[in-house]
Order: C-alpha cells, then structure tokens, then sequence
C-alpha cells in the first residue's frame, strides 16, 4: 500500500524538549470501527523514569475498554522510554504482541540486528487503520519488507518459525493483576529465546513489594536478577548501572497509591 496523499503530522515535530532517536510515522486523524487516531495539544508530561518534559501535543489511539474508550497508544515520553529497552533487544525473529499505532513494531524492523518482524494483532478494525494511514510503507524498503502483520489472539497465537525476541503490549496499564499469567501463557505458546514486555519494570516492582509486604526501601541489581530469574521467563534486563533506580524512581508514578496494592488479586505462583 502506498502512504496516502496527505502527509498528515510528524509527531517529532511536538515532542519539545523529549529528545529520541527512534523512528515515527506521519500521521492524521482517522477512524476505524471502536478505534481512533487524535492529535491533541499537551504542554508537559511524564516520561517512564519519572522526569517530566515540557513539550506540544501528542498523536494518540483512542479504542474500546470494558467501560466506554480510552487512549490505548501515544506518542508521549512515557510511552517511548517504556518501548525503547525491547526495540534495542529485538534481534533475529522477533514477535510484537500487539500492533497499536505502528511505531513500536517499525523501529524493530529497523533494527540491524532484526531479521524478520511478524506482528499479532487481533482486531481487524487496527489493522485497517494503521493500512489507511499507510505507516509500514513510510519505512525504508529494507525495514518494510521485513514486517509481516497477522490478525491473531496474543494470548493464543503460535509461530510456524523459531522466535528470538518477543515485544508484548496489549495491555491498557502498566500494572494490572492478570499480566504475570498472560506473560507466561505467550511465553509457552511461543518458546522465545527472549521476551520483554511493556510495564515489566513495574511488575518486577511488584514482585519485591510482595516479597517485603511493603514498598522497598533498598532495590539493587541482584534483586532484579532473582525475581525475573523466579518468574520463570526469559526476560531481557538492560545492563544500565543505574536500571534498580530508574525502577524505583519510575515506581512512585506508575504504580497504585494504596497500600497492599501488589497483593490484589496478585499472581504469586511462577512456573
């Protein structure tokens, strides 16, 4: 498919003072069945590590949740920082769980490490959409080439082809109590090499609150290391000296305020 006519907007162009190398899609206004994309003004948000930048605006996904609609992807500090350890792991095949907004699985694909994109996503009325925006086909041919979209469950699909990197995001929160046992149930369906997810940082978090029965005062590397390695997951860890402070200072804004909060309805079982 060739990009539509109209150039639409750059989010780079409102991003301010946030400063990425990642690659972003043109985009515009657009409306598939349940699913919307909006451009709309911001003068500042939260990145993922808890630093705030002034900047523009934003171009949000707005989609269907149980009660109504809410922004599902945007392009904001936040949601770059919390895609971009995955996007620099992916290597080989990688899966992305979760096609969004389109960006997320195009800076994969332009990864030279990345041989082979193969994109799940299970509503029809996406896949459209991110087809009429024509965001794929912004990419260089070299990186396009390497995307293949499919229309299917990431908690059910099943590759035809080993899998070297997994990039999971198909959730509305970064912490919500089912995603440890949806994270486990693509992990034993897809048997990748390596695996992140979105929010996992806050769901290792959760993991030492629950450990303490309370908020940590101390959270080191070591730490980090035994509860991924309890998860039972190939889970991809940066090598960042300082990965045990962005975690917990990213937990003071990421996470529930209400104390026991990593007990509600907690998965505490590991394979």
């Amino acid at each position: 498919m060739s990009p539509p006519d109209q150039p639409g907007i750059d989010p780079r162009s409102m991003l301010g003072e946030f400063a990425t190398d990642l690659w972003f899609p043109h985009y515009r206004p657009v409306a598939r069945g349940p699913w919307s994309m909006h451009v709309i003004m911001m003068v500042s948000a939260r990145g993922y590590w808890g630093t705030s930048y002034e900047f523009d605006g934003s171009v949000i996904l707005r989609g269907p949740v149980e009660r109504g609609a809410t922004s599902w992807m945007s392009i904001v500090p936040m949601e770059i920082e919390s895609q971009e350890i995955g996007i620099a792991a992916a290597h080989g095949h990688t899966v992305v769980l979760g096609l969004g907004m389109g960006w997320c699985a195009a800076n994969v694909a332009l990864n030279p490490a990345v041989e082979r994109v193969t994109v799940v996503e299970r509503d029809p009325d996406v896949i459209a959409l991110i087809e009429d925006l024509g965001i794929i086909s912004q990419l260089p041919e070299q990186a396009a080439a390497k995307i293949r979209i499919v229309q299917g469950d990431a908690l059910e699909w099943r590759p035809d082809a080993p899998v070297d990197s997994v990039q999971a995001d198909i959730w509305a929160k970064f912490t919500e109590p089912q995603k440890w046992a949806d994270v486990r149930r693509m992990q034993e369906n897809i048997g990748a090499a390596s695996f992140y997810f979105w929010g996992q940082e806050m769901e290792l978090w959760r993991l030492a609150c629950q450990a303490r029965g309370s908020v940590p005062r101390q959270f080191d590397r070591g730490e980090i290391a035994r509860l991924a390695g309890a998860s039972g997951l190939p889970l991809i860890l940066p090598d960042w000296t300082d990965y045990e402070d962005r975690i917990a200072a990213a937990a003071r804004w990421w996470t529930p305020r209400e104390q026991g909060w990593w007990d509600v309805m907690a998965d505490r079982a590991f394979a």
